[in-house]
């Protein structure tokens, strides 16, 4: 159960948005397309059989082709052999179970009606000891109504049954029939269901009759269920088809099909036909394939997005960056196919979605590439399965890494896991060992390089597309960073605050599930804002006059709100990433500053209804994230915590429930997403982490003190006048220290 109520978004994309989208995704296809199809097919010469060569022919690379012939029988004989598929039809078991149970409502009627005549002592028989003509046209008109042939005898049987055995009857046959049907009925063994389920009702009736009826109107309501999916059949041949490898020979690259002056025969055509130089349109009808096959790949790609990760199909930002790696990918592709495509980098693709936009999305975007990879090839599948391995694996390997080291350990285990796979590849083939070893160095260097490529762009991706890289943001907590360390000298107390809450903040979210690392640097500058006049907050007033004592309430309310402000214009002006400087933007929500306004309230006496409360509040956005949510709560929890006299666990608790509460009753929470079960977690690490912090401790005695003590002892001296005082101080030393000792072996036995 949610604890917001969601209000559903509008997504319809507003015209202009529409308009850049479509843009985005027609020119990546286009751009793939056209990388794809440069050097895709020779030059071609249009021979026919019994033709003279006019020159030497060559292949321009190395491919198989197929003996059609063979090929199309071995498909015929695996789409003969496919087995037919069946499909349970619900709709005509709910049919049934309808007319069953309309069957019944009229049976019940009749019924009654012979029971009210009986009561009566109305006779229902006819003169020969029958039930009476009006009975059987009734009987006869259910037949009819339900297309069913049940005999007189068995209605009677059914309409004088007592309750208790018209409810079982019912019940038996419902339940057998629904049973039967629902484990899937062909037409061709309706016969023997019949005969199966009419046993089945024997074990389960209470005595014969019930058995009897309860058969008779099962197998005439008992219908096929299991029908001849033409459809399905139809594909599972297809695919049985597709999956039916061709029978192939090689052209080798520099291979002379024909040379000068030959005969050609039909073995040159089918040869030349294969490397595509017999068709002179083929070369627009490539294109055309290639262009429609990416687009097929990128809408599905784009339903991908739209459907799982809303948030970035509506930030354009991100389906740039998407769309440039894809692209730099593909170009990198066919470049480097041209030394050998196990060095082909998808992993720094894979890397860098990972890294920059999300795990999942890398891994489609893999496969995506891996698909195009194909058609580099030619559909050698063994460089596909290199690509995709390699890609996949490096998602997996640097799914929560925080630190760019961790790019070059993903380097060196893309590379072993490369060298495996071109092995594995190589055994099934049958490749040489040395072209193994060969393929397997580079593999090695697929590593490397998707390693190198990753750690040198990912800086400028960063900064250029404003992404909150997990790197990015480890980099963003070190004090030394330029902001933080303003905080630090200018702000001491609020810098304080920040960690305390950024610790809140990281330990709720990572129970929650949400982005930890995030939440942590959101909570570390939230409040740089305050930079501008440090000495108006309280944390940073330490031993100086209250500034706000002489201010007017709604000024010191205006200097208060705009921290936010200024700290956003802060955030920017040193470069942070949106996503913190929304956290800035939205940590406060629009939530009353209530000490400067209950103060104006009480300052304006009879006039307090002339406080304009929206006055006294800041400007927001609410939090439009968990991160934002969880800060607002750790932030406000953290300032009411220090105003606790005696922080024990009950208050702690307590506080963090109120601070919970109040903001969800204030709407400060509606358009984060947090749950109920979310914000109880996110209480109890709250009351934990405050409970640690402020803990007891024992009064440690003066070491200056004890030294003198251990020092008078062991010279056995008198001591001065001031030996009572110091005898005093030595007692209460002593006796502080065994306090603690017993206090600490109470808590241990507890």
């Amino acid at each position: 159960m949610r604890l917001i109520k969601n209000t559903k978004k509008n997504i319809k994309l507003p015209h202009k948005d529409t308009i850049q989208r479509i843009f985005i995704f027609f020119s990546l296809i286009t751009a793939i397309t056209l990388i794809l199809s440069i050097n895709f097919i020779p030059g071609r010469t249009i021979l026919k059989t019994g033709d003279v060569a006019p020159r030497n022919i060559t292949a321009s690379e190395t491919i198989e082709y197929v003996d059609k012939k063979a090929t199309e029988k071995l498909k015929e004989d695996t789409a003969r052999l496919t087995r037919e598929i069946y499909s349970l039809n619900l709709a005509s078991i709910e049919n049934v179970e309808k007319e069953l149970f309309d069957f019944f409502s009229d049976l019940d009627s009749l019924r009654n009606k012979f029971y009210a005549a009986t009561e009566k002592q109305i006779d229902v028989n006819n003169e020969k000891g029958n039930f009476g003509i009006a009975w059987t046209d009734d009987f006869k008109k259910i037949n009819e109504k339900y297309s069913v042939n049940i005999e007189d005898t068995i209605f009677i049987d059914i309409v004088k049954l007592d309750k208790l055995s018209f409810n079982e009857v019912q019940r038996n046959s419902r339940m057998s029939l629904k049973n039967t049907m629902q484990q899937g009925i062909k037409e061709s063994d309706i016969n023997l269901a019949k005969e199966q389920i009419v046993n089945d009702i024997k074990t389960i009736s209470t005595n014969q009759l019930n058995a009897a009826v309860t058969g008779t109107i099962v197998e005439n309501f008992l219908k096929p269920s299991l029908f001849l999916d033409l459809e399905a059949t139809q594909l599972k041949k297809q695919e049985a088809i597709s999956a039916v490898r061709d029978v192939k020979d090689v052209i080798r690259k520099d291979q002379i099909i024909v040379r000068k002056g030959e005969i050609i025969n039909d073995n040159h055509i089918e040869k030349l036909e294969a490397l595509g130089l017999q068709n002179p349109t083929k070369r627009t009808k490539d294109i055309i394939g290639l262009f429609l096959v990416n687009t097929i790949l990128i809408i599905l790609l784009n339903l991908y997005i739209f459907t799982y990760h809303r948030n970035i199909f509506e930030d354009i930002n991100k389906i740039v960056l998407l769309g440039v790696i894809y692209l730099i990918t593909i170009l990198l592709a066919k470049i480097v196919s041209q030394i050998s495509g196990y060095i082909i980098p998808v992993a720094f693709a894979s890397m860098l979605i990972t890294i920059a936009l999300d795990s999942r999305l890398a891994l489609w975007v893999t496969f995506l590439i891996s698909v195009n990879i194909g058609f580099i090839f030619l559909g050698d599948i063994d460089y596909m399965i290199v690509a995709l391995a390699g890609g996949l694996l490096s998602v997996f390997s640097i799914r929560k890494a925080i630190q760019r080291s961790s790019l070059t350990r993903a380097g060196l285990l893309i590379a072993a896991f490369n060298v495996v796979s071109i092995t594995a590849l190589g055994m099934i083939h049958g490749t040489p060992s040395e072209f193994i070893i060969q393929n397997s160095a580079w593999g090695i260097l697929n590593g490397f390089i998707s390693a190198i490529l990753t750690i040198g762009t990912l800086p400028f991706l960063e900064t250029f597309f404003d992404i909150s890289s997990s790197f990015r943001l480890m980099e963003l907590t070190n004090p030394n960073q330029p902001l933080l360390k303003q905080l630090l000298v200018g702000a001491p107390g609020t810098y304080h605050h920040s960690v305390v809450v950024g610790n809140l903040a990281e330990a709720a979210i990572e129970e929650i599930g949400g982005n930890s690392l995030l939440a942590r640097v959101g909570a570390y500058y939230h409040d740089v804002g305050k930079l501008k006049r440090p000495y108006f907050f309280a944390e940073n007033q330490e031993a100086y006059k209250n500034i706000h004592d002489d201010l007017e309430p709604s000024l010191s309310a205006l200097v208060i709100a705009s921290h936010v402000k200024e700290g956003v214009e802060m955030a920017r002006k040193y470069k942070l990433p949106k996503s913190v400087v929304d956290i800035i933007n939205q940590h406060h929500g629009t939530g009353l500053i209530s000490y400067f306004y209950h103060r104006a309230l009480q300052s304006n006496g009879d006039k307090s209804n002339e406080v304009n409360e929206e006055s006294y509040r800041y400007s927001g956005p609410k939090p439009q994230s968990k991160e934002a949510g969880v800060i607002l709560l750790a932030d406000m929890l953290e300032a009411e915590a220090r105003t606790l006299n005696n922080p024990t666990v009950s208050r702690i608790k307590t506080l963090a429930q109120n601070v919970i509460s109040r903001n969800l009753v204030n709407g400060q929470l509606d358009d984060c997403d947090l749950t109920l079960k979310e914000l109880n977690k996110i209480k109890e690490v709250f009351s934990r982490i405050l409970t640690g912090m402020f803990h007891n401790r024992v009064e440690y005695p003066d070491e200056e003190l004890i030294n003198k003590l251990k020092k008078e002892r062991v010279q056995g001296e008198n001591i001065n006048k001031k030996q009572p005082e110091t005898s005093t101080k030595s007692n209460k030393i002593e006796k502080n220290i065994t306090s603690g000792n017993e206090t600490n072996k109470s808590k241990k036995n507890k």
